[in-house]
């Protein structure tokens, strides 16, 4: 059965796009494609999610275990979440792999997607300092470059300085990508940074401090999860139980397979072996065998883009989450 993994950018939309859709997608019955009662049924991806948190797709996609599963999978990239749940609430797609905080802010704006899985069950940011701030109390009168305005960078790097009382003592910069992060923080232009790998790996290179890994200070926090549209949940129950079924025994076997992984991996986003050795090696512990989310992580997620973010509606983990996809259930 032939995959399709396309490398093109959906079209041109924009997180405003997603309150111009959201009022019209619930009565909105037709998905992307019907599901057949028997076979092979096609289910259409879109992800801003990339490299080693992305790998349980790549793999599956590689090993055919999505095909074995009878799903044809069509991947098509796109540049940000916002992009994402647009494609997903306009009917373009059947499924999106997104940061949570962009799920919470959709369905807050109105929009009838759910979470059915997760990624990864912690969150993979790790918080590198420039020279002479070795604790994050240090970070006092310093600057922190974030994604953006209400972004999860902001929103996580607000929650860990108040949690060191020094909050409102850090100007958070708006820098964009995590590439661009890292070479402000090398450059001096800023002081601290939430990295990913391989970034993080990139500023330890270049004589950063690692200061602490987020996962340690708010565990459960499912950084990114796979949001369907209302339309595939109405319309491609059964198929959207076999891609969560496959995405499970995908991460499986690149945890039992590392060799083999990290040789896909290493293709996939063409970086050194080296480099995608570390990524999947602090990656590994994270990958979500089964799919489930946390609960409690969603309702950490909940309170904290209220608190630090951009979200003002009032949401609940049964809002935003729907379990029943999982394998068994």
């Amino acid at each position: 059965m032939k995959q399709r993994l396309r490398s093109s950018l959906l079209g041109a939309l924009a997180l405003t796009a997603v309150m111009a859709v959201v009022t019209g997608c619930a009565g909105n019955t037709a998905g992307p494609g019907d599901e057949p009662s028997s076979g092979t049924v096609t289910i259409k991806l879109a992800t801003s999610i990339t490299g080693s948190s992305f790998l349980g797709v790549t793999a599956g996609l590689k090993e055919g275990i999505f095909a074995k599963h009878g799903i044809d999978l069509e991947v098509t990239k796109v540049k940000d979440t916002s992009t994402g749940v647009a494609a997903l609430v306009s009917g373009q797609v059947d499924v999106a792999a997104m940061l949570t905080e962009g799920a919470i802010g959709a369905v807050a704006a109105g929009s009838d997607m759910k979470i059915i899985a997760n990624l990864l069950t912690e969150d993979q940011h790790i918080l590198y300092a420039g020279k002479g701030i070795t604790k994050i109390e240090d970070f006092a009168g310093k600057k922190m470059a974030v994604v953006g305005p209400g972004s999860g960078t902001e929103i996580l790097a607000k929650y860990l300085f108040e949690k060191a009382g020094i909050e409102d003592k850090v100007t958070y910069v708006p820098s964009g990508a995590a590439s661009v992060q890292v070479a402000s923080l090398i450059a001096g232009q800023v002081d601290g940074a939430g990295l990913v790998q391989p970034y993080a790996d990139q500023a330890a290179a270049q004589g950063m401090n690692k200061i602490l890994d987020y996962r340690d200070i708010i565990p459960g926090l499912t950084p990114q999860v796979f949001g369907a549209s209302g339309a595939a949940i109405k319309d491609k129950p059964e198929a959207l139980k076999k891609f969560v079924a496959a995405y499970a025994e995908s991460t499986q076997w690149i945890v039992a397979h590392p060799d083999d992984a990290i040789s896909i991996l290493k293709d996939d986003a063409k970086v050194s072996g080296a480099i995608a050795r570390s990524s999947f090696e602090f990656a590994k512990p994270d990958y979500s065998l089964d799919g489930k989310v946390s609960a409690d992580g969603l309702q950490t997620w909940i309170r904290l883009t209220k608190e630090y973010g951009k979200v003002t509606k009032s949401v609940t983990v049964d809002d935003i989450y729907d379990p029943s996809f999982l394998p068994g259930s």
